[in-house]
């Protein structure tokens, strides 16, 4: 009788997991869709026609020498967060999981409370600090500005990591004479690896796809970055519906091949992943 009654629950789980999920793709598909056709065929009044795809739209928009530029300057800004927000991670997360810090709890809840403020807040006293310091229009000023992102939620997730870890690791390390830096890198991080992907693909994620800051302190094309370049595709008087899919599914490709590869090791980190005594 169970059988049978979990049997006929089957079909209206898997319908309405396909209602749910549809609402999210069918955008997103319609997306890559559209960066395969003309403007002429997306507007024809057709939902879905299976002539006119072409790649010009893609080619279009590589050809731009500006584009280029905007991805270069994406994925050094990205690459440079997520390393950043990683040192600070680690260090600051070990030192709040393994030490005794004079006010400890009141760091956690500044961490906290950071990621409750959204980020159009911090953009005034930023670009101020910036301007000051001659970082207004930089690669390392938007780094720095694009780490007040990411930083504290890393420290926090891998505090909360580090804290699943048996101390007993670290004392058997030092007991075979490993320093602190030595038990780090060698025995705490090996067994973080889940931890430290979800922060790293976070920062990244953060990073890639972030306009607001960019938005405030990039002011000329070299130090522009993906979401500029599609905000002004996407403001121009004649608008390229087909240019501006493409560059959509061009600057969404990344993330999604980043969580294609490291899949296993963020469900296991979203899964705690602690190492047993």
């Amino acid at each position: 009788m169970m059988k049978n009654e979990k049997r006929k629950t089957y079909p209206i789980s898997y319908i309405s997991l396909i209602l749910f999920f549809s609402f999210f793709l069918l955008p997103v598909l319609w997306i890559l869709y559209a960066s395969f056709k003309t403007g002429s065929n997306i507007s024809n009044g057709r939902f879905f026609s299976l002539s006119g795809f072409t790649l010009e739209n893609y080619r279009t928009i590589i050809q731009r020498g500006d584009f280029l530029l905007y991805s270069l300057n994406s994925l050094i800004i990205a690459i440079s967060v997520t390393i950043l927000s990683l040192f600070t991670g680690i260090i600051g997360g070990y030192a709040l999981s393994r030490y005794e810090i004079k006010a400890k709890n009141t760091w956690i809840s500044i961490m906290f409370i950071a990621q409750m403020f959204p980020g159009v807040l911090l953009i005034i006293p930023l670009y101020d600090l910036m301007l000051n310091y001659h970082l207004v229009n930089t690669i390392i000023g938007i780094v720095i500005a694009q780490s007040t992102l990411t930083i504290p939620f890393a420290m926090w997730l891998l505090k909360g990591y580090f804290d699943g870890i048996p101390r007993s690791l670290d004392e058997a390390a030092m007991l075979d004479g490993a320093g602190v830096l030595k038990t780090l890198w060698s025995i705490i991080l090996p067994v973080s690896i889940p931890g430290i992907a979800i922060a790293a693909f976070y920062s990244f994620v953060v990073s890639w796809g972030n306009y607001l800051m960019v938005s405030v302190l990039v002011q000329s094309n070299s130090t522009a970055t993906l979401p500029i370049a599609l905000y002004r595709l996407s403001s121009s008087l004649t608008l390229q519906w087909g240019n501006i899919a493409a560059a959509t599914i061009f600057i969404v490709l990344p993330t999604v091949i980043l969580f294609a590869i490291f899949q296993r090791w963020l469900v296991s980190g979203l899964l705690g992943g602690a190492v047993k005594q």
